[in-house]
């Protein structure tokens, strides 16, 4: 069951991964959105621009009209936020915005996350994975071929250990 559940996780994982490559690959070119309105006081974007994820929260100024659900929309135009490119493309900021979405100036607080530092940090579990596989591939190709799983020496006149490294072989335990 554990190792199902790790396999999803690293396919998951993997996954987005490629998401955040494509994102990263597209940002440069144009702006992708998604918008959430969570109701008449504030709003919610998830936007992947200049090669950075920008997650804001928005209060919109009173009598603007929100549309329920989730909203797609993409642009060669970027949206306008406080580029500040300071510490690696890592960035959290108050600030008022106009852009195309809201004409009013509306208040937000921001985070930036640069598209490197996702893709690695979704890159890690698979990574580990498979690492894992190729160790586990490599001992057991030389346990097959007679050699110590740990250090590949010839155990064909010591069947039972490991003269170089000591470990006690599966032969005769």
């Amino acid at each position: 069951m554990k190792r199902r559940l790790l396999n999803l996780l690293t396919i998951l994982s993997l996954l987005l991964c490629l998401a955040v490559a494509a994102l990263w690959v597209r940002s440069y070119g144009g702006c992708d959105v998604v918008v959430r309105p969570r109701g008449p006081g504030d709003r919610l974007c998830v936007t992947s621009e200049f090669g950075v994820l920008v997650v804001e929260w928005e209060t919109p100024p009173p009598g603007l009209v929100v549309r329920p659900g989730w909203e797609y929309f993409q642009t060669p135009l970027p949206r306008r936020w406080p580029v500040r490119r300071a510490g690696l493309g890592f960035d959290a900021y108050r600030a008022t915005v106009t852009h195309y979405v809201r004409l009013p100036p509306a208040p937000l607080h921001g985070v930036t996350v640069p598209h490197w530092f996702a893709a690695l940090a979704t890159a890690g579990l698979p990574a580990a994975w498979l690492t894992w596989r190729r160790r586990a591939g490599v001992m057991r190709r030389r346990a097959n071929a007679g050699l110590c799983a740990s250090c590949g020496y010839d155990l064909r006149a010591t069947p039972g250990r490991c003269p170089e490294c000591g470990t006690v072989s599966g032969a005769n335990s």
